[in-house]
């Protein structure tokens, strides 16, 4: 079920300085709070439905096979959550489970509050990289497609390792590296795609044990690759200084108002990039989507 083949999915979510010193040299353009509400405010009106073209039920499915097996009443955090795709996936396993939906986009979680399978979750408008939870409250944290868009990765990760209990697990899923120069170009323009090995040193490095992961694709397409990774908080490990974000200051306003041009026109060119990326990845993945269908008839109907 799961494919060792690294490729690029293309889905997924935040100032703006990237761990790895490589990539300076890239945009990344919704690496940054600001730049992804404003991103998501546009896109959460269409999100549900444009999102079939790029992750599926059958991808994160293969990445929740990752978590080791919860209590049917789990405390369980989704961190990044959106309109609550993955939530609802979570719930079905778990039909029991405590469910917890954090996101910095309210015009998302206002669309995940609105779903009858989430009507008994609790929400949490907040900055995945301080989390609003005390320290091991949750039996396990999950994230889809939001990991690489945080300008400090790790320190989301260290976020994730504090509130989660000794023994529990964190899985991320997230976008790989595209291959192809120029889908690489665009798509690092548009946001961060890390390599498995960026994802692996950011778990280990947040203080992570049984780091393990594994590809996952979509049915339609076997050549587009997502990874599914996993990290426990071993017994014994030591506890994260909880995160707090920086507090406003008359300096900081002052510098955000002074870079609020390039701001803007850092986020005009990651939308030019993603207008391109977004079309070809939607009539690729429709192409895809026909093509296994009109398979799938033959074999019923030979």
């Amino acid at each position: 079920r799961h494919r060792h083949r690294p490729g690029w999915d293309g889905g997924g979510r935040t100032t703006d300085v990237n761990a790895h010193s490589s990539s300076m040299a890239k945009l990344e353009g919704l690496c940054s709070q600001t730049e992804a509400r404003w991103f998501y405010k546009g896109w959460a009106p269409v999100y549900d439905r444009m999102q079939k073209y790029f992750t599926s039920d059958e991808m994160r499915e293969a990445g929740l096979d990752l978590l080791s097996p919860l209590a049917s009443s789990a405390a369980v955090l989704d961190v990044g959550a959106g309109t609550g795709t993955l939530s609802k996936q979570v719930l079905r396993r778990y039909p029991q489970a405590e469910l917890t939906l954090l996101d910095q986009s309210p015009d998302m979680l206002e669309r995940a509050k609105v779903k009858p399978e989430l009507q008994k979750c609790r929400f949490e408008l907040a900055d995945a990289q301080s989390l609003p939870f005390e320290d091991n409250s949750f039996d396990a944290v999950v994230s889809s497609g939001t990991l690489y868009y945080y300008p400090e990765p790790v320190v989301a990760l260290r976020e994730q390792l504090r509130v989660v209990k000794p023994g529990a697990d964190v899985l991320a899923m997230g976008s790989l590296q595209p291959k192809p120069l120029f889908i690489r170009v665009l798509a690092e323009t548009f946001n961060r795609f890390p390599t498995e090995e960026q994802y692996k040193g950011w778990f280990e490095e947040a203080g992570f044990s049984n780091v393990r992961c594994c590809y996952i694709s979509n049915p339609w397409n076997a050549q587009q690759y997502a990874l599914a990774i996993c990290g426990t908080k071993a017994t014994g490990t030591a506890q994260p200084a909880r995160a707090a974000p920086p507090p406003p200051t008359f300096r900081r306003r002052i510098f955000g108002l002074a870079y609020l041009p390039l701001t803007v026109l850092r986020f005009g060119v990651a939308m030019a990039a993603f207008a391109i990326l977004a079309p070809l990845q939607i009539l690729n993945s429709a192409r895809a989507m026909r093509r296994l269908k009109e398979q799938k008839n033959v074999a019923t109907h030979p």
